[in-house]
């Protein structure tokens, strides 16, 4: 019956990843819908946008705990560990899609953060260091984001992790990416049609 219990898992991690904390956070702390101010993102920096550094770092913790629990879960529960590369992608869906909120959610970022530290915790700590440096030298959360996800999965291959972690890895930077390429696509079309190459990419936010 290990089959039955690890397929029963992924409904329940979709739903885990379906609660909106910075959504929560925000609407307790200044009683408006986050998805109607700043970039409209239900994640933790647009919450720190709205709510400052506390809020941010709060819904940061708390996303990333509910990727780090995907992880965790599967070891409590005994499970195959085959559930994880079918739990950890249903639980970023919830993050990004969340039925809560009509499908409207963030981009998975905290979550990819969260699960990366319970599965491979030595590359994600020594990867979380230039990223931190990097925000505050360029001020670019995004731009710094996404060197942090690019190195990962370069370090998880120089020091030859097993495929299905580094799969695993990959596959959730691209759901990620694709994500965030389609919440800006407007932004992008114009940037193209106007020719604002610049303003393409130091605006990402």
């Amino acid at each position: 019956m290990d089959w039955v219990e690890a397929i029963s898992l992924g409904p329940a991690f979709y739903l885990v990843g379906s609660i909106p904390t910075a959504y929560i956070l925000v609407y307790l702390t200044k009683g408006v819908d986050i998805r109607q101010v700043g970039t409209g993102n239900v994640g933790a920096l647009n919450a720190f946008h709205q709510t400052g550094v506390v809020g941010g770092l709060v819904v940061l913790a708390i996303d990333a705990g509910k990727g780090a629990l995907a992880v965790l879960a599967i070891d409590w529960a005994g499970v195959p560990d085959w559930t994880l590369y079918l739990s950890a992608p249903l639980l970023m869906a919830g993050h990004n899609w969340p039925v809560l909120l009509g499908f409207r959610g963030g981009k998975g970022a905290a979550s990819i953060f969260g699960i990366s530290l319970a599965v491979q915790p030595i590359p994600t700590l020594i990867t979380l260091v230039p990223v931190v440096l990097l925000v505050i030298m360029i001020r670019n959360v995004v731009w710094s984001a996404a060197f942090g996800f690019v190195l990962l999965n370069i370090m998880l291959v120089a020091t030859r992790q097993g495929a299905e972690q580094i799969a695993l890895c990959a596959g959730l930077t691209v759901i990620v990416t694709l994500t965030y390429m389609f919440s800006i696509r407007e932004q992008i079309g114009e940037s193209i049609k106007t020719r604002q190459w610049r303003e393409l990419f130091t605006n990402l936010a």
